[in-house]
């Protein structure tokens, strides 16, 4: 799973994020909730994604991140987490660690 980078400061556009899993095909987020973590990679601080995490399509594994003010605050380089749980089955789902950018603002 590939993240796009932000800008520090920018809270748009949101992010459309397929949750791929590692041996092909996607994830089903049927009925799942979506929550997410970041830790900083310059620091090792890690926190929650303040943003809401909406499923779009649940059969096709695709969620949108609607970033946060906290989560775009800082320029820097992080690992992000996201984790679904549903309300039957096999609960909690986490996803690798992927690298995201935030880059720095001019302005």
């Amino acid at each position: 799973m590939a993240l796009a980078a932000a800008v520090a400061g920018a809270t748009r556009p949101s992010q459309l994020i397929t949750w791929e899993r590692t041996g092909g095909g996607v994830e089903s987020l049927t009925d799942a909730t979506i929550t997410g973590k970041l830790r900083d990679r310059s620091t090792g601080t890690t926190r929650a994604i303040g943003g809401a995490l909406t499923v779009t399509d649940g059969a096709g594994g695709v969620f949108r991140w609607d970033y946060a003010a906290a989560d775009v605050a800082a320029a820097g380089t992080f690992d992000v987490q996201f984790t679904a749980a549903y309300a039957a089955g096999q609960t909690p789902a986490r996803t690798f660690t992927t690298q995201w950018t935030v880059s720095e603002a001019l302005g």
